[in-house]
């Protein structure tokens, strides 16, 4: 639940201020040269059902098996080179969600973000969107400010939610699982979404997913914090293993998305795929947080910026993962365990099988 709380922060030695400064001084010169100091932040994406799209603009065409790259004629170049990705870049996508989807996509790429807002009728600010069903998706090589959008990224993005709709044959799933899967699978680090999320957990708190679902209608913070915590449960559900999982190379992620496709509602499908409900993995997901997010107090009370501490958070993180795991694995024989002593007496804590 949703809600203002008090956080005690852990308290940083000098010792441990000065080893931080020293690798902060480090990685401002490797920003530098590599270019990262000043990146401009590229428009996200969002999924909406738009009908009657106008795209006359984009009136050329390359053809790439069963998908069509519609653009407009001063784009020629980019689409070339997006064309000779597209195959590559939806097996990612396919492979990521299921073993094989239709491969049908219809790509309109404009050059604003503008354009896509008023072909398709959403937000200005969105810089691509998917219709699901039909398979048709629209991108912009700008952003709404003119900045240049990440399109690998964006197009990724745009065919998730495509894909997950064959994944799971259309079944009906919440707004942040949808975009959640988005973002999880079109990749990278996102240092704006790592830094929003951690704004949740230090500040008013990760919301339940009720309450998550209705932050993507919030103002700008609030869309930003849903994107970000979707984000991050996704992740988790690719990675969780039940105790008779330990040490098998499964994917339960799309196991999940099998059951939905099988016919079982949204809530039965993480029962049958995690043996627990969606509720226990929000509260185990929730657990987990603070102490892969133990960076924020320092970058809040404004002794480093962001962009110096986010490289020692992945270094941090990569640390973290291996621990992380093995307490899900302790978490996962502990459930085990009181199942198999309470036997049928056993229900979850959303009260479910």
């Amino acid at each position: 639940m949703t809600g203002t709380r008090s956080t005690t922060w852990p308290a940083t030695r000098p010792a441990e201020m000065r080893s931080l400064r020293r690798w902060a001084s480090t990685f401002v010169m490797l920003l530098a040269l590599f270019g990262l100091w000043g990146t401009p932040q590229v428009a996200r994406a969002d999924v909406g059902e738009p009908a009657g799209w106008t795209t006359s603009l984009a009136n050329h065409r390359i053809v790439v098996g069963r998908a069509v790259l519609h653009y407009e004629p001063n784009l020629e170049d980019e689409a070339r080179g997006l064309a000779h990705e597209i195959p590559g870049w939806w097996s990612e996508v396919e492979q990521r969600l299921a073993t094989d989807l239709d491969d049908t996509l219809d790509i309109y790429f404009m050059d604003h973000a503008g354009q896509v807002a008023e072909a398709s009728g959403m937000p200005r600010w969105v810089a691509g969107v998917a219709h699901s069903e039909s398979g048709e998706i629209m991108i912009a090589r700008h952003g709404p400010d003119g900045s240049p959008t990440n399109l690998e990224q964006l197009l990724k993005h745009e065919m998730a939610h495509v894909a997950l709709h064959r994944a799971t044959g259309g079944a009906d799933v919440p707004r942040w699982f949808h975009e959640g899967v988005a973002e999880a699978t079109e990749g990278g680090i996102s240092l704006g979404r790592s830094q929003s999320l951690a704004g949740l957990i230090f500040g008013a708190g990760v919301p339940d997913f009720d309450a998550l679902e209705k932050q993507f209608y919030g103002d700008p913070q609030q869309v930003s914090g849903a994107y970000a915590a979707s984000r991050d449960f996704v992740n988790f559900l690719a990675e969780y293993r039940r105790a008779d999982q330990l040490g098998d190379d499964v994917d339960n992620l799309q196991q999940l998305l099998t059951e939905m496709k099988a016919g079982h509602t949204f809530e039965a499908s993480f029962i049958r795929t995690y043996k627990i409900g969606l509720a226990e993995l929000g509260i185990r997901w929730r657990q987990g947080l603070p102490g892969r997010f133990v960076w924020y107090p320092l970058l809040a009370g404004g002794t480093l910026p962001f962009t110096l501490v986010f490289p020692l958070v992945i270094i941090a993180w990569f640390r973290r993962r291996r621990h992380y795991r093995a307490g899900i694995a302790r978490l996962g024989a502990e459930e085990d365990a009181i199942r198999e002593r309470l036997g049928s007496d056993f229900t979850t804590a959303d009260g479910s099988w």
